[in-house]
């Protein structure tokens, strides 16, 4: 459904004017040049010319080609716009060969925002408040535009590129149909040319239960005072043939643990999947073994939990040969183990077909084709590239590449994020055991004589340890990489009246 509310009705609206007394019912009157500066008006349409040697013309300021002009063709009003779009495919196949193309989207649909849209609560987005099909968005002074190269030669001029934009656009655009947990071949953006910048925000996920120290790159060792200085390992089950001793350490899981995500970009040809680096996560504490006085049905958990031990010479601890008293040992986790002030570096891979709602709030953007690398008019420009750099060196900055593309103005809000499933994070644990045996290298346990009998009579050395490995982290973090998580704000409301999904 389509409304246009023109601005202006007529090509020009004449102001108040004194009529001269002589004027006709069927003729017109002439204004003189004073009469004409005071007349007041404003035409439906707009054309524009930005020249090569213009300051606001990125291309002369940032390219080598200074020869590019642009010619904008705008319309003085505001579009009211809902629509659905069963499958967008934009540049396939052509010069880049067979395969993907630049744009291809399934089930896109622009809508308006929600009622009370509001972006940073924790419940956000919420865009299921009305029927979106009775809203529409709006597009302020709708544009289109050309790049023309040698622009004042009748002989060489040539059309480069051509966009579709407008000075604003409020909406909500949405891909895809379903808020699946994996990627879809058949649902969503499959593939983007472009240019998307993702505003910095928070969120939380829970991370799945799971055990430590039962493969071999979990082993932790440490140094203890037990009759004399020693060298204690533990060792899993898989460099201990025969013993199965080892159960591990049970790691409870954890609801509502908080990350940061810091603004990122979708930036490139072709592009099926976006990364944000250096998300921020943070376990301020991670029991190891049954809490103080804790009841319930979940304390049990850590009841089974062991390690299996080795003690050695701490001069020549990496001799596999044991000291006979404690051969053959187990260790446990007392009551109140905990670990403390684990820092994360989180790198997070999504699949583009697993990101379905855009808001738009007020920003523009365009879709463009060029034949050429260009740099439209008003295009961001990143700091880190307006010195000493080619378009094709210019990695942070919105420089439509040739063939299709598609670029939003502003940085995009996402909302508050929540995991939908629990964060698998058994790949930091090998991470963890080497900075636990850092901490306890520094730190050395100490056994009494109770711990010492326990090793004899071939029961478990029992020791309450609360390991704190914030000053190894905060300076250099444990790092993990998530991809394809789903997200709770990602589910799609449909644009449809009645049942239909899409229409």
């Amino acid at each position: 459904m389509y409304k246009l509310k023109y601005l202006s009705l007529a090509l020009l609206i004449v102001g108040s004017m004194e009529l001269n007394s002589t004027y006709a019912a069927t003729g017109l009157t002439t204004l003189s040049d004073e009469q004409m500066s005071e007349t007041i008006g404003q035409a439906l349409m707009s054309l524009t010319y930005l020249a090569p040697t213009d300051s606001k013309n990125l291309m002369g300021k940032y390219s080598t080609d200074k020869n590019i002009g642009f010619y904008k063709l705008g319309m003085e009003a505001e579009m009211e716009m809902n629509t659905n779009i069963k499958n967008l495919q934009l540049g396939c196949g052509g010069t880049n060969g067979a395969g993907a193309c630049d744009v291809e989207i399934k089930n896109l649909s622009l809508s308006g925002l929600p009622a009370g849209y509001n972006s940073s609560s924790a419940d956000s987005p919420n865009y299921g408040t009305q029927n979106r099909a009775e809203t529409s968005a709006k597009l302020t002074n709708p544009f289109m535009e050309f790049a023309i190269s040698n622009p004042d030669s009748a002989s060489k001029r040539e059309v480069v590129g051509l966009r579709f934009s407008a000075e604003k656009i409020t909406g909500l655009l949405t891909a895809g149909l379903e808020n699946l947990a994996q990627p879809s071949s058949t649902d969503g953006i499959q593939t983007l040319s472009g240019f998307m910048r993702i505003a910095s925000t928070t969120g939380e996920v829970n991370t799945a239960p799971g055990k430590f120290g039962t493969v071999q790159n979990q082993s932790i060792g440490a140094y203890i005072d037990a009759l004399g200085k020693h060298w204690i390992q533990s060792y899993p089950n898989s460099v201990n043939t025969g013993l199965g001793q080892t159960t591990g350490i049970t790691i409870p899981e954890m609801q509502g643990v908080g990350f940061t995500m810091p603004s990122f970009q979708v930036n490139g040809n072709r592009l099926t999947t976006a990364i944000a680096q250096n998300v921020s996560v943070f376990l301020d504490n991670i029991p190891l073994a049954r809490p103080e006085n804790c009841s319930g049905a979940s304390c049990s958990q850590w009841d089974n939990d062991k390690l299996y031990v080795n003690i050695r010479d701490p001069d020549n601890h990496n001799n596999q040969q044991c000291i006979v008293w404690v051969c053959n040992s187990t260790f446990k986790m007392g009551e109140g183990s905990t670990l403390s002030n684990l820092n994360m570096n989180v790198t997070f891979k999504q699949a583009l077909s697993m990101f379905h709602n855009i808001p738009l709030e007020g920003n523009g953007g365009y879709l463009s084709l060029q034949q050429i690398a260009l740099l439209w008019p008003g295009s961001y420009v990143d700091s880190a590239d307006t010195t000493g750099k080619t378009l094709n060196q210019m990695m942070s900055t919105d420089v439509a590449q040739k063939g299709w593309w598609m670029s939003f103005a502003e940085p995009v809000n996402l909302g508050y994020l929540k995991g939908a499933t629990a964060v698998d994070i058994s790949s930091v644990l090998p991470q963890v055991a080497t900075l636990i045996t850092q901490d306890l290298t520094a730190n050395p346990i100490s056994l009494g004589g109770g711990d010492i009998l326990n090793a004899l009579f071939s029961q478990p050395i029992t020791k309450k340890m609360n390991i704190d490995i914030g000053a190894y982290t905060k300076v250099n973090p444990a790092t993990l990489t998530l991809e394809n998580l789903k997200l709770v704000n990602q589910n799609v409301v449909t644009n449809c009246y009645g049942s239909l999904k899409f229409c």
